[in-house]
Formats: C-alpha cells, sequence, structure tokens
C-alpha cells in the first residue's frame, strides 16, 4: 500500500468517526430537548470506494450560453408631483439599448408606476 493510498484511507476513517459522533450527539439533544427544538441534521456516511487508484470519468457538462441583454434602472414615480422615488430595475434580454429601454418602460407601466422620470443606468450583462 503506498503512502497516498494509506493517508486516503485515514482520511475517510477520521470522517467515518467525525460523522458516526456527530449524529450521536444530534440524536442526545433530541431525546433531551425535543426534534423540533434542534435544528441540527444528521450526515449520512460517504460509500467506501474499495479502490482509491481509479477515478471516475469526469461527467460532460452542457456549453454555457453567454448572457445578451441589459439591466435598467429606471427612477419611477406613482405621481407626477411626488417627494419620493423609486428605482425600478428590469432585466432585459434585448440586444439593442434603446429596445431594451422601451421593454423596462412598458414593464414599469404595467407594474403600476404611470411616470417614468429618467433613466438611472444601463448595464450590460
Amino acid at each position: 500500500m503506498s503512502d497516498i493510498q494509506a493517508f486516503e484511507e485515514a482520511l475517510l476513517s477520521h470522517r467515518s468517526d467525525f460523522i458516526v459522533k456527530h449524529n450521536r450527539e444530534v440524536d442526545k439533544a433530541k431525546e433531551q430537548f425535543g426534534a423540533r427544538q434542534v435544528s441540527q441534521k444528521k450526515l449520512s456516511p460517504l460509500p467506501h470506494q474499495a479502490n482509491f487508484s481509479t477515478r471516475q470519468k469526469p461527467t460532460e457538462t452542457k456549453g454555457v450560453a453567454y448572457k445578451t441583454g441589459y439591466i435598467i434602472r429606471l427612477v419611477v414615480r406613482k405621481k407626477k408631483v411626488s417627494m419620493l422615488d423609486e428605482i425600478f430595475e428590469f432585466e432585459s434580454s434585448k440586444i439593442s439599448e434603446l429596445e431594451a429601454r422601451l421593454d423596462a418602460e412598458k414593464a414599469a407601466k404595467a407594474a403600476g408606476y404611470p411616470i417614468i422620470a429618467y433613466t438611472q443606468s444601463i448595464t450590460k450583462l
């Protein structure tokens, strides 16, 4: 047995000892305080691997698509003369800044903000 295999087995045994000890403490706490009072949960042990030298093949991941669009922050009001300005944030998938801003304005009006004071910021995703 190589040093690496011995080290890996020692780590797994220490981990399994910790899991057993933790689960015992959780059981004691549930007996003492009741199941509703204890927020800790039992840990599940890892399945023991017989051969440490064989590695699993990495799983294929799907390609991640690039995000396109903008995050638009509009300053909106409920009344024409209002002391309180609110920020309405909208995420658009449009490529054009103008189209994204128009979509944000439509969404703000649909959300109940009839007055759009100005555009605070437009950031690209």
